[in-house]
């Protein structure tokens, strides 16, 4: 099966000059300080607004940074401080608007806000769960020791915890701990202790977009409390 399609006229506009690689997913579309990009067979290099995102690439932030993601289909990634996904699998056709995508967060927090791929089809890994997506809007983020934090926006996931194969479906304003023990379902929205992903692009200092420098924000920037 191909893992990729043309992008999408407007999507693709937007990185029309930046360095392309073989089979862009996907594209930088906000960036603050410092964020890596390690496609397949290639060195880790420094991510730069508009710059491709392969399949099987591994995207990392540090410290106060943040990147926001955009694919082909017009869903949105955005990792926060001191995070770590794998793009595992994206395939879109962008004529049926069909395909699947997974990733792992291994480490940090993220948004994940979906497109026009089939909600059936996207899959989140960590390192205690297990989360299959229908038509959603989450935060997601690890502690230090493991356990992950789920928190609905909106839509509707299943997660499995990895250890104990317990499940539990959850609905929008809903939260889960998934521990080695189990699931804790909350009727709350948690925070991941990010400052972007729990609250958006306007708590993050003088990031980046394709058009140069957004904003300069007298807030707290992104930051990891894990």
């Amino acid at each position: 099966m191909r893992r990729f399609v043309p992008l999408l006229l407007g999507f693709a506009l937007l990185g029309a000059a930046s360095p392309a690689y073989a089979e862009p997913v996907g594209l930088v579309q906000k960036l603050q300080n410092t964020a890596y990009g390690t496609p397949p067979a290639a060195a880790r290099t420094p991510k730069q607004p508009t710059d491709g995102v392969e399949f099987d690439e591994l995207i990392e932030t540090v410290r106060k940074s943040a990147i926001q993601i955009g694919f082909v289909d017009g869903s949105s990634l955005t990792l926060g401080a001191d995070a770590t996904v794998k793009i595992d699998e994206f395939v879109f056709d962008s004529d049926n608007e069909t395909g699947q995508a997974a990733f792992t967060l291994s480490r940090g927090a993220i948004r994940w806000v979906t497109g026009v791929l089939p909600p059936s089809g996207i899959r989140i890994e960590t390192p205690t769960a297990s989360i299959a997506i229908r038509g959603t809007t989450l935060k997601l983020g690890l502690r230090a020791n493991g356990d992950t934090i789920l928190a609905l926006i909106s839509g509707l996931v299943t997660v499995t915890s990895r250890d104990s194969n317990a499940s539990a479906d959850l609905a929008a304003g809903q939260s889960a701990l998934i521990t080695p023990q189990g699931i804790e379902v909350l009727d709350e929205i948690l925070s991941v202790a990010d400052a972007v992903v729990d609250d958006g692009w306007s708590r993050a200092e003088n990031f980046r977009t394709g058009r140069g420098r957004e904003r300069d924000s007298d807030n707290e920037s992104g930051g990891s409390g894990n």
